[in-house]
């Protein structure tokens, strides 16, 4: 089992996606059988894909589709004509890194996260479940097990979930605002040993998280408003700041007004704690800095954390040690671990 006291050694060598495979097909059989893979980054791809397109029977939209993820290096978990498909690049993402300068760990996560849209329960493109739950899901996955084989760490789970905070106001792709499930992680409300679940629980902690930190509609309806006007970038490709700034009061206008154990609340103090500790804003390749000693900011933060209380918000509290466990608790036991089941998952 990993030892978490250890820091993570970047690996030089090459992610192999093979041997990601092989391990997939190993530990969930069933889920993949009717998987097949492609990785993005090999020069063999568009070759593999033209013979699975003939096999597939795919039409020319499909196949364009397929070519146009090749092109980008864009992981992808989708069905086309009854065939599963998990795209990744086994390299070369480039700013689309989940976790940047570090290869390796990004293709690893992505893999990851692509096999846990078809391995947890509904999570899959054709669901009908909503975007966001698919996310949660998948991120949820990923991250267990990255920390299961040692490729992950707490810190890379926070880090991870600052990233989603912050793209999220800058691109308003809410979908991917899983933050509350990666920081639950962290904050380990019901004190589950996540480094010995079975693959099967791993799947089962993933739905439990995407059901219970999926957005409510009130949540949606609010953060949806942060779409109205004018975009973050203008046509030559370059940053509105000053829509950014609007955006970031906006956000404070929900957290200020929303009641303070709301799933609102927490998701826009989680971004706003996160740009009012750090100044500033990523979206790769972009960056907005924020003057956060100005009196209006000092306040807002000031009135954000009296606000929370004893909500752990970001897991800042649980990021001052490197165990997934709570400070003072033994994991829980089977038996321990069924009865916290039917409680509900807060943090």
């Amino acid at each position: 089992m990993p030892d978490l006291q250890s820091q993570f050694l970047k690996k030089e060598t090459p992610f192999d996606f093979a041997e990601a495979v092989a391990e997939a097909r190993r530990d969930y059989p069933k889920e993949t059988a009717n998987i097949t893979f492609f990785d993005l980054a090999s020069p063999e791809v568009e070759k593999e894909i033209a013979a699975f397109a003939e096999k597939a029977n795919l039409n020319g939209r499909q196949y364009d589709a397929l070519l146009e993820k090749v092109e980008n290096k864009r992981a992808v978990a989708t069905e086309m004509n009854g065939f599963r498909i998990v795209a990744v690049a086994s390299a070369g993402e480039g700013d689309m890194q989940s976790f940047p300068g570090d290869e390796y760990k990004s293709a690893y996560f992505a893999f990851q996260h692509e096999l846990g849209h078809f391995v947890v329960k509904d999570a899959q493109g054709l669901s009908g479940r909503a975007e966001d739950y698919k996310e949660h899901a998948a991120d949820t996955f990923a991250v267990i097990r990255g920390l299961q084989a040692g490729v992950l760490k707490k810190s890379d789970l926070l880090a991870l979930s600052d990233k989603r905070g912050q793209e999220m106001l800058m691109s308003m792709d809410f979908a991917h605002m899983t933050s509350m499930s990666l920081d639950a992680i962290a904050i380990n409300p019901k004190n589950i040993d996540f480094l010995s679940l079975s693959k099967q629980d791993i799947a089962k902690v993933a739905q439990r998280h995407a059901n219970t930190f999926e957005s409510t509609g009130k949540t949606f309806s609010k953060f949806s408003a942060l779409q109205n006007g004018n975009g973050c970038t203008i046509p030559d490709g370059s940053l509105r700041h000053d829509v950014i700034d609007r955006k970031l009061d906006q956000l404070l206008d929900i957290a200020m007004s929303a009641p303070a154990d709301s799933q609102e609340f927490y998701l826009a103090a989680r971004v706003l704690n996160n740009v009012l500790e750090t100044g500033k804003l990523r979206w790769a390749p972009f960056e907005h800095t924020v003057d956060v000693s100005t009196d209006h900011w000092r306040e807002a933060h000031k009135a954000l954390l009296a606000k929370a209380g004893d909500r752990d918000i970001g897991a800042k509290k649980a990021h001052k040690s490197v165990s997934l466990h709570r400070p003072g608790e033994e994991p829980k036991n089977l038996v321990a671990r069924i009865a916290e089941g039917i409680k509900p998952l807060k943090i």
